[in-house]
């Protein structure tokens, strides 16, 4: 599977153009080139909810039309209600992703994949970030018993120092999607769009603000993390990942500086090898 950052691919554009109801138009919708009033106008014209043409405009350069894209997506609605703007014609199943400890110095990228049956609702969940490590805990157990299906995955420091973390953050997305039922018909991403998956894959900029499943996903896969580098602070005591979970606080940073790395860091991470070390290591 391959990054895709945005929407601007002429298929996708002609797609925009071709469901707007009432309103055919020759050729691609050029948003980037309509001002922020006709594309309120366009908005205000729709018969009924475009979720392509709202997860475009999140992607926009400029950030009144992001918000006009937010503001379409939410309408005042819950995440789980959110995600039933993607649920037309025959399509029930809808998986969301997201992934956890990308800017970490240590240990693993964490990705997980949630896919929920329509009209389940799960109270509280959130952004994990907006969350305290125990109602993530509480939380935790409830996504588990009440998914129709789950996926984590994990991409280990020595991979990402290898192919990037980009390219890593991609794969752990692209396998946590596949590892869903195949019952799923389209899935949505925390910010990066995925190409070559087997069903429609929406990338939105704070999806997991916004849709109970990338919500729920981001808890799976922080929790996961967290009990990972918990485990591997009884391994590497000296840097306290139990408390700094492998980011770079002023703890961490200090230790790194005393002891140097040790197996589970990021080496290609700016701050974990001296400059000097990180020439010979990339050389």
């Amino acid at each position: 599977m391959v990054a895709s950052e945005g929407f601007r691919d002429p298929e996708t554009l002609d797609y925009l153009a071709s469901s707007m109801t009432g309103k055919p138009r020759a050729g691609a919708l050029d948003i980037l080139s309509m001002s922020v009033r006709e594309i309120k106008a366009m908005l205000a014209s729709l018969e009924k909810p475009d979720h392509v043409l709202y997860a475009r405009l999140t992607r926009d350069t400029r950030p009144s039309v992001r918000q006009l894209g937010y503001s379409a997506l939410r309408h005042g609605r819950s995440l789980a209600a959110n995600e039933e703007i993607f649920r037309e014609g025959n399509i029930r199943f809808i998986a969301g992703a997201d992934e956890a400890g990308r800017g970490a110095l240590a240990g693993p990228l964490v990705a997980a994949a949630v896919m929920f049956s329509p009209g389940t609702v799960v109270k509280g969940v959130n952004d994990s970030k907006m969350l305290t490590p125990e109602r993530r805990d509480e939380l935790y157990d409830i996504i588990i018993n009440k998914a129709e299906s789950i996926c984590v995955v994990f991409i280990d420091s020595g991979l990402i120092d290898r192919f990037g973390i980009q390219p890593a953050n991609m794969q752990a997305l692209g396998e946590a999607l596949a590892g869903i039922d195949d019952r799923c018909q389209c899935a949505i991403c925390d910010h990066f769009t995925l190409s070559g998956c087997d069903v429609p894959t929406y990338g939105i900029p704070k999806a997991d603000e916004t849709f109970q499943s990338v919500a729920a996903a981001s808890i799976l896969a922080k929790v996961e993390r967290d009990r990972v580098m918990k485990s591997l602070h009884s391994r590497f005591p000296r840097y306290n990942f139990e408390a700094n979970k492998g980011y770079g606080t002023v703890e961490h940073m200090s230790a790194l500086a005393v002891y140097g790395p040790c197996e589970v860091h990021r080496k290609s991470f700016s701050g974990v090898l001296p400059d000097e070390e990180i020439r010979l290591w990339e050389g």
